[in-house]
């Protein structure tokens, strides 16, 4: 058995030759042997960006990195964005012993007010952020975490206060049968709410044959994007046998930012819809101080404030009703799964009009207008976008990348 010295050589000398998938095989080696060993750990988080995934969600990584020193632990602290469940307890006992000797420091007050944050501890939050906004004005993101905050505690009052009316609705997570630590965390966040939660298994592009790549989507480089587009088709199916009349799809990577009603009277969603967003991904750009419950609007509308950058509106949080769910498994057995989920969702809400709305530098636009015209389609859903959020995702590993990245052409 080798030793973790042993191990350590036999990673840098893998990285040296540029083999860092072996390299990071070597660290998690030394890890199992050593798990407090943080300067392992650095070096794995170095090997696993450079094979393009997302160090700060790694398992062996974050418990490692618990005993970073604590210049070193604040420097990687934006991890948190991938961290909790039981991090969290860590994160905060972390933070609050660094407090006891560094009381000023604003960015501790800001860390211990996300992981109120994570728990939905609203009134914990802005406090903690109007501390660190005292104590580090200017800085950018503590204003408007504080607002957030304040806002979500408003919302999540006023929907505690709502009596249960409206129809009813189940909540479906897209889930990979290899991912049981991602639905054990999906059922404790969300499985003890009023709304029943079940589980769809995903479909790992990576396993399907090539020719039905082919017949399915046409890009064998893209097996992971048409597994996940084929999970959420699934979704949909399940929506139909269970026999209801809405359903929210998630993926396994989210967590809830509010208490989620046990009916949909209080969401306040348009008769007749078809769709509705409720990740934070798409959320529209409102003043967060002006909110006092949910509000929906047009997926029209929301898009022409998106930022122009962003490539990933996110199809990792919607609510779809039965109607909805049988135009876009008719329209799917006819266009085929070409793509990325989310956009093709959009380009399905949106039409040529709205989308010649958007600003033309936008990445949005240039998605958009070409689905318009790979795939044309006189109908749309009735699509909607929730405010605020209901759920947003963590930093964790993206399978349907991975995949990609594993198989490729």
């Amino acid at each position: 058995m080798l030793t973790v010295p042993a191990l350590r050589t036999q990673a840098l000398q893998a990285r040296a030759a540029g083999d860092c998938d072996r390299a990071v095989e070597a660290w998690r080696a030394a890890l199992r042997l050593q798990p407090d060993d943080w300067t392992s750990a650095l070096e794995l988080k170095r090997d696993l960006k450079a094979t393009w995934h997302y160090p700060d969600a790694d398992p062996q990584f974050r418990q490692a990195a618990r005993h970073l020193p604590d210049a070193e632990w604040l420097a990687h602290y934006t991890a948190l964005y991938a961290y909790h469940m039981d991090d969290l307890d860590a994160l905060h006992r972390r933070a609050t012993a660094m407090l006891d000797t560094s009381p000023d420091h604003a960015p501790l007050h800001a860390l211990r007010a996300d992981v109120a944050r994570q728990r939905r501890d609203w009134p914990a939050a802005a406090e903690g952020f109007a501390m660190a906004e005292r104590l580090g004005p200017g800085h950018p993101e503590y204003a408007a975490k504080r607002r957030a905050a304040l806002m979500y505690e408003r919302v999540g009052d006023w929907l505690q206060r709502q009596p249960p009316h409206g129809e009813a609705y189940g909540i479906a997570v897209v889930n990979l049968d290899r991912n049981t630590e991602r639905y054990a965390w999906t059922e404790e966040l969300f499985g003890r709410g009023p709304v029943p939660l079940s589980r769809v298994p995903g479909i790992e592009g990576g396993r399907l044959p090539t020719s039905a790549v082919h017949r399915l989507d046409g890009n064998v480089a893209m097996r992971g994007t048409l597994g996940c587009f084929l999970g959420h088709a699934a979704a949909w199916d399940s929506l139909m046998a269970r026999g209801l009349r809405h359903l929210m799809v998630i993926e396994d990577d989210v967590i809830p930012l509010a208490d989620l009603p046990a009916r949909l009277g209080p969401l306040g969603l348009p008769p007749g819809y078809d769709v509705c967003f409720v990740n934070d991904r798409l959320e529209p750009q409102l003043d967060p101080d002006a909110a006092t419950q949910p509000s929906v609007h047009r997926l029209a509308d929301v898009m022409r404030g998106f930022p122009p950058e962003d490539n990933a509106p996110g199809g990792d949080g919607y609510l779809l009703s039965a109607q909805g769910a049988a135009k876009l498994l008719r329209w799917v057995a006819q266009d085929g799964f070409a793509g990325d989920l989310d956009w093709r969702l959009l380009a399905y809400g949106m039409d040529p009009v709205a989308i010649a709305a958007l600003p033309r530098q936008a990445f949005s636009w240039q998605m958009l207008d070409r689905m318009r015209h790979d795939i044309p389609r006189a109908d749309r859903l009735s699509a909607y976008v929730l405010h605020p959020a209901l759920i947003r995702t963590v930093g964790v590993s993206s399978d349907r990348e991975d995949e990609n990245r594993e198989r490729p052409a």
